[in-house]
């Protein structure tokens, strides 16, 4: 009984472990396609710029709060040539991050103070996934600018994603 028990437990872990790393990536593929579009503009539109800006250092100020360091400023505008930049020091800095939590540090408790300077305390697991569903939601008002702008819309939905792996 104790081995199933023990077993049963890897599994979660291992699950758990699985999902936020795949919807780690399924950010990356997904905020590729939409700076990937908004290069594909006639006209800059700068008002994607600056979400996905917001995205990407919404990003990196979840990522200081989980690790302890100093955070940037959530709202910037940022050219397209920087959102790329980010885009790929972003990756390089989250994906070591990612890939080596546990179930004990997917699990941890981070207490944090907001930008308005509010103490709140949350898992981990909940840091991150709401960390990925905030950049879902601001993708898709950057699509939403997108209509009519592009001969073909940037798909961004994760099934898609998991259809393409």
């Amino acid at each position: 009984m104790l081995f199933l028990k023990f077993v049963s437990t890897l599994y979660i872990v291992y699950s758990m472990n699985k999902q936020i790393t795949s919807l780690f990536k399924y950010e990356n593929w997904a905020n590729a396609r939409i700076i990937e579009a908004l290069g594909q503009l006639p006209e800059t539109d700068e008002k994607a710029l600056e979400l996905m800006a917001h995205i990407l250092l919404v990003q990196m100020v979840w990522y200081s709060r989980l690790a302890g360091v100093a955070a940037p400023a959530v709202w910037e505008k940022k050219s397209l040539a920087q959102l790329k930049d980010m885009y790929e020091v972003n990756k390089k800095i989250l994906t070591p991050f990612i890939e080596k939590q546990t179930k004990d540090t997917l699990n941890e408790v981070v207490d944090y103070k907001n930008t308005k300077g509010e103490k709140f305390s949350n898992t981990a697991t909940q840091i991150l996934t709401h960390t990925f569903n905030h950049s879902t939601y601001h993708r898709g008002q950057i699509v939403e600018r997108l209509i009519g702008k592009l001969p073909q819309m940037p798909v961004t939905d994760y099934i898609v994603f998991v259809r393409e792996k």
